[in-house]
């Protein structure tokens, strides 16, 4: 299904990568809105520099989009640095969810969910005993 299945440690390896990108996607956005802005007034030489820049930014994006899904994350929201990581929780196939300004990756949601179903990870975290229950043999007993 995923290329990549993520460890919380995995994932949390990538955060200053992939602040990174965000922040040079949403470089090129806003010089990308600045120059369409400008698109329409232009005339001449300016306005095939403006077509030219244009072009390259919005290939900028692309790559930057692409160069994120070959790590193999999901960016859900630039505006909101919202990213997915494919990861396991309980034996279950989930998304790490983590959103830009967050120190780590701390929380999940169902494949089907979004942000709005987000868990944090602490609470799926399975604890071991802290003493043998009667009847229950503990490993190296």
């Amino acid at each position: 299904m995923f290329a990549r299945i993520f460890t919380k440690e995995e994932a949390d390896a990538l955060l200053p990568e992939i602040q990174r990108v965000l922040s040079q996607m949403r470089q090129a956005r806003a010089e990308l809105k600045e120059a369409q802005a400008r698109l329409p007034e232009a005339r001449g030489l300016e306005r095939r520099a403006l077509e030219e820049e244009v072009r390259f930014l919005l290939g900028s994006l692309e790559a930057d989009a692409r160069y994120l899904a070959s790590l193999g994350v999901f960016l859900k929201d630039l505006d909101q640095g919202l990213v997915d990581f494919p990861g396991r929780v309980g034996g279950q196939v989930v998304f790490l969810c983590w959103k830009e300004g967050e120190p780590e990756v701390a929380h999940y949601h169902p494949l089907s969910g979004g942000f709005a179903e987000r868990k944090p990870l602490a609470e799926a975290t399975p604890t071991l005993p802290q003493k043998a229950r009667p009847g229950e043999k503990r490993p190296g007993a």
